[in-house]
């Protein structure tokens, strides 16, 4: 080329031909994220881990915030706006929450803390299960590379220059050919860091979701040595339990006055625990240990509701602790408005708490037998009439207690009971909703120290700091 003149022309061919690819990448690039569908994500978008127990709120809580961090991520953002816009996350998490207008950061410092703590677990696992050699590498050898990062740099820039003349020297044509294929390499390569840097931004702010939602849900408040201490408290007013953290199951069982709830927990329980002959004159739950499905319980056998605020508001208290309402109506007892006014005040309790996860409720009508006549059917099976009468009832019952948004299980508890297997099925079906319903408690519900509370709080640093000084007064005396 240099003998025939051609090397100029050779080397502008190449350049232009070069820069035209490059170009042409890019527009397809381009036109590609034109036709794309906005609102689905690329295939290859890494996403955070949520926790399956989340609640309904806490799942659109983070829904909300990941739809803002797809906007922001679409195109990657500068390091130094990526703090700003991850604390944008964490209000709309809080916004979500149920936190408005508190503040991003309305949690405590020991709560802060075991975030880090968790954080740190989870990175320390990461390390050891993907990075090879981390256990042989020191601290220290990582800091002396750091701190000569600015000569390893200087000197790969250095070494891949002098590589260039070398090159250009053994081989003028072939280094510029290098040369040309570099500049399309790098034309790939910086399109790739770029969507590689905004996946990744994606996937860090995702993560401070997910933290945000463990905050406001009250799930980092506790560890789980310090949540099972909670339940073992928790438990001393029933019976002093020291069973498993998910263990036992507070099953509450409410309704008006003789609508059946002790005879409910006698059939549930197989043992005649309960009283059901006692004058409803007490205003405190009365707790019987059994089991679902081989799951121990509490059943809490309540005061019955007699429409008085006093009563109304004793049966409240312990619903709202409970992980499973089992809710009696009389079937042959048409006045259900004591019924339907207490458990609108036990929904609008939820209503207005979004991070409290509402315990199942299963309404039973009880006392069926005393609606149908020819009480018992052979075989314990009712025939067309007594099935539509038990129908209609089951209906009403839907219809006035709840708006139609439960279903009732009709039961009679009478010898020979029936139905009753039906509803320990439906018992054994909520069981697992139970379980987070008492997770969500325990975590959430917890009792906020006092002023009492912080002055032993501070009384029991006071004696730790003058314990240090308590052996040197000792020693004193003893020298002299």
């Amino acid at each position: 080329m240099v003998e025939h003149g051609w090397l100029i022309l050779f080397i502008v061919t190449s350049i232009s031909f070069g820069g035209a690819l490059r170009l042409v990448r890019l527009a397809l690039a381009w036109w590609q994220r034109r036709r794309a569908e906005p609102d689905a994500p690329p295939p290859e978008k890494l996403r955070a881990r949520i926790d399956p127990d989340w609640s309904a709120s806490d799942r659109r809580a983070f829904e909300a915030a990941r739809l803002f961090i797809d906007e922001r991520t679409s195109e990657p953002l500068p390091w130094d706006q990526l703090q700003p816009v991850a604390l944008e996350v964490i209000r709309r998490v809080a916004d979500a929450s149920g936190h408005r207008g508190k503040g991003v950061l309305d949690f405590s410092v020991p709560e802060a803390l075991l975030l880090v703590d968790r954080v740190a677990v989870r990175l320390r696992a990461d390390l050891r299960d993907r990075v090879p050699f981390v256990d042989s590498v020191r601290v220290g050898t990582l800091v002396r590379l750091w701190n000569y990062r600015h000569v390893a740099r200087h000197a790969a820039v250095h070494g891949r220059t002098a590589w260039r003349v070398y090159r250009a020297v053994k081989s003028l044509p072939v280094a510029i050919l290098r040369e040309v294929e570099g500049v399309i390499a790098e034309g790939h390569a910086s399109l790739v860091t770029e969507e590689g840097t905004a996946v990744l931004q994606g996937l860090l702010l995702e993560e401070v979701a997910v933290a945000a939602v463990d905050l406001y849900s009250g799930r980092l408040r506790f560890s789980d040595a310090e949540l099972l201490g909670l339940r073992r408290a928790a438990g001393e007013a029933d019976l002093d339990r020291l069973a498993s953290p998910d263990k036992p199951l507070r099953i509450a069982v409410a309704g008006q006055v003789s609508a059946g709830k002790s005879s409910l927990i006698n059939a549930l329980v197989g043992a005649d625990v309960a009283e059901t002959d006692a004058a409803p004159t007490t205003e405190h739950a009365r707790t019987h240990v059994g089991d679902i499905d081989g799951v121990a319980v509490l059943f809490l056998d309540l005061p019955g509701l007699d429409g008085t605020q006093r009563v109304t508001d004793a049966v409240l208290k312990e619903l709202v602790a409970a992980d499973l309402v089992l809710w009696t109506i009389r079937a042959n007892r048409p006045a259900r408005e004591i019924d339907r006014a207490t458990l609108a005040r036990f929904y609008d309790h939820f209503a207005t708490r979004p991070a409290r996860r509402m315990p199942p409720v299963i309404p039973v009508v009880t006392c069926v037998d005393a609606i149908v006549a020819g009480w018992p059917f052979p075989e314990n099976l009712l025939d067309e009439v007594a099935m539509a009468r038990v129908t209609e009832i089951v209906k009403a019952v839907a219809r006035e207690v709840a708006d139609g948004g439960l279903h009732p299980v009709p039961v009679s508890l009478v010898d020979p009971s029936w139905n009753l297997d039906a509803l320990r099925h439906r018992i054994s079906a909520q069981l697992g909703e139970a379980l987070m319903a008492q997770r969500n408690r325990l975590r959430v519900e917890t009792r906020k120290p006092g002023i009492l509370d912080e002055a032993q709080r501070a009384g029991r640093g006071l004696r730790q700091g003058l314990s240090f000084f308590r052996p040197r007064e000792s020693e004193d005396k003893d020298k002299s």
